[in-house]
């Protein structure tokens, strides 16, 4: 035989008596009038077949056989509650394809713990990371087959709406037991040495020659190359020194295999977040950019 199982309106007075210590509290607690929550507990109480609270004068406690079922009660709102967050969880959640693209020292120095983030809080998100210089990558973002680019601004597309995200310090890297006793490496102190440069396709490059420009060029001699990874291997092996991000070189510096110095005058790159202004509204980019603006360091 089927068992009726008592309303959660009921219960709910109950739990409401029990910790309100009163018919009054528990009926200004749900909004009711005092006559309507003695009628839900006397017609609980007939349902289970059981006196469930001891009136003493104005207060109310709950009986033996009140304090099972209120334990009982607390646990299925619990477990309702539970069910009906992760069901307004599933109607909200944020799905489909993020197409995400950066540089390479981005890429792998910041991206890592702001997708993970992302795929925590949207895991219905389908994320592809593309990695690229950005005058690679900004012909994607403008033609809408990048969804949102971290690249090195400014860019000067009025197509594109653009956030500032990061600033991004250059140094100086040498060998160990290498780099001058100064603290500051000025664009004259390079001259007659070995550079290992980011090729010339990059945004850094072209501002690290317009930094050593303050220098007789034809003394400093350049070596290209495309990776950073590259360019801390080749200082390692004491083949010359580098100029490159920082966020780079952080735990080579850590470990002193390596280093750092860094320039007078303080050169930087500036990286935003740039998406089509006319895409601004998919689901997936705005998801993006909310755990962005988690992260975001303008220092």
């Amino acid at each position: 035989m089927r068992r009726h199982l008592p309303t959660l309106d009921r219960l709910r007075a109950l739990c409401a008596v029990a910790s309100g210590g009163g018919f009054s509290v528990a009926a200004d607690a749900l909004g009711l009038t005092q006559p309507a929550i003695s009628n839900r507990i006397r017609q609980l109480e007939q349902e289970v077949g059981a006196s469930l609270l001891e009136r003493i004068g104005k207060t109310a406690r709950p009986t033996a056989e009140g304090g099972i079922l209120i334990a009982a009660a607390d646990r299925a709102f619990a477990e309702l509650d539970s069910a009906l967050d992760q069901l307004a969880r599933m109607r909200s959640e944020i799905g489909g394809t993020l197409v995400l693209a950066a540089g390479a020292t981005a890429t792998k120095h910041l991206l890592p713990p702001i997708v993970a983030e992302l795929r925590a809080r949207h895991p219905g998100i389908e994320l592809r990371i593309m990695t690229g210089n950005t005058a690679d990558l900004l012909p994607g973002v403008l033609d809408g087959s990048i969804d949102l680019g971290l690249l090195t601004g400014p860019l000067g597309e009025p197509q594109c709406e653009t956030r500032p995200f990061f600033r991004d310090r250059l140094v100086c890297i040498a060998p160990p037991g290498q780099a001058m006793p100064r603290s500051l490496v000025e664009p004259r102190d390079l001259e007659g040495r070995q550079l290992v440069l980011y090729d010339r396709g990059g945004s850094i490059r072209r501002a690290i020659d317009a930094w050593l420009d303050a220098a007789n060029r034809q003394r400093i001699r350049v070596t290209d190359i495309g990776s950073a990874d590259a360019q801390l291997a080749f200082v390692r092996a004491g083949f010359g020194w580098s100029i490159i991000s920082e966020i780079a070189v952080r735990e080579e510096a850590a470990a002193a295999r390596i280093e750092v110095r860094e320039l007078a005058p303080p050169l930087f790159r500036d990286l935003v977040l740039a998406w089509r202004a006319d895409r601004a509204a998919r689901p997936v980019i705005a998801a993006a950019l909310a755990v962005f603006s988690n992260h975001s360091v303008r220092a």
